[in-house]
């Protein structure tokens, strides 16, 4: 049977170590969440609205391989879709990096393709979540 809860305890019960099995929380969508507090509440699958998480830029860490990103244009929905429609077997999108990052991830052999496929599909479940 499922136990209802307020985004407060929950966040306790994650953070004594417990976890949100069988948890209802009476009210994520309406409730003012920190943004650590958040995410904290995503890695246990519970999705804040964007508009209910709030931060104190005074507390953001100042990371340059973050802030200092030239992080260009998006690609437009649209345009992905017109790919899908074309080929709906694979999706190529296009991405720049930075020189520093480029250059970790050919030292790392990072799998890029899976990397994105797998940040793509936790990103649309966390979303499905929260609809």
């Amino acid at each position: 049977m499922n136990k209802e809860m307020n985004v407060d305890s929950a966040i306790d019960l994650l953070k004594s170590g417990g976890n949100l099995d069988q948890i209802i929380i009476s009210d994520l969508a309406m409730s003012k969440v920190r943004v650590m507090d958040a995410l904290l509440l995503a890695q246990n699958g519970c999705v804040v609205p964007d508009g209910n998480i709030v931060y104190d830029d005074d507390q953001i860490q100042y990371d340059p391989d973050f802030d200092d990103v030239s992080w260009g244009k998006p690609v437009p929905f649209k345009k992905l879709r017109q790919s899908w429609e074309t080929d709906k077997s694979k999706t190529e999108v296009s991405i720049s990096l930075q020189e520093d990052i480029r250059q970790w991830i050919e030292k790392n052999d990072v799998p890029l393709e899976q990397l994105l496929e797998k940040l793509l599909d936790d990103f649309y479940q966390a979303q499905k979540m929260g609809s």
